[in-house]
């Protein structure tokens, strides 16, 4: 049988360095990008992203700017190019973090949703009037032309992956 050492010098340590790694443990499980090295987006991956960035953008102006009506004529419109591309999101994250993606999207889709509020609380009156605009020119598109037109938006980019660095290939 093998005796455990209780050594007050090392016991304070050894309580700090679990607490610490269940910390770290915890994090991982609540966050996956910890748990798994961050994902990164190549270019043929960005439109899904950039579908729900503007999807989360109006819906979220719906709620703050009371663009309730004009946003459920937008999904009504655009409901097949949605659902189309949330499947593609759906196979993103299945592939970058496999069993954990329906957590990671979940964690993607409430931490773009924030960020939107966010901005939208902090410039109010700019955000809401970016969001009408947006309808209006969605209305001129054609539906297939949505992941086109999400791409164009400002807040495009404001998903928080990492572009994937591009190969270049050897002469």
């Amino acid at each position: 049988m093998q005796s455990v050492s209780c050594n007050p010098a090392f016991a304070g340590r050894s309580s700090l360095r679990a607490k610490l790694a269940v910390t770290v443990i915890g994090l991982g499980l609540t966050f996956p990008a910890f748990a798994n090295a961050a994902p990164c987006v190549a270019s043929d991956e960005l439109p899904p992203l950039q579908v729900r960035m503007l999807q989360t953008e109006l819906m979220v102006a719906a709620l703050t700017c009371n663009q309730r009506t004009d946003y459920n004529s937008f999904i009504t419109r655009f409901q097949p190019q949605l659902s189309s591309q949330g499947k593609s999101l759906q196979s993103f994250f299945k592939q970058k973090y496999g069993s954990g993606s329906a957590r990671a999207l979940n964690g993607f889709v409430t931490r773009i949703a924030n960020e939107s509020s966010r901005r939208g609380m902090v410039q109010r009156g700019q955000f809401c009037r970016n969001a009408a605009g947006i309808h209006t020119e969605s209305k001129k598109i054609a539906p297939t032309g949505l992941p086109a037109f999400a791409q164009t938006q400002q807040f495009a980019s404001l998903h928080g992956i990492t572009p994937c660095p591009v190969k270049v290939a050897a002469k």
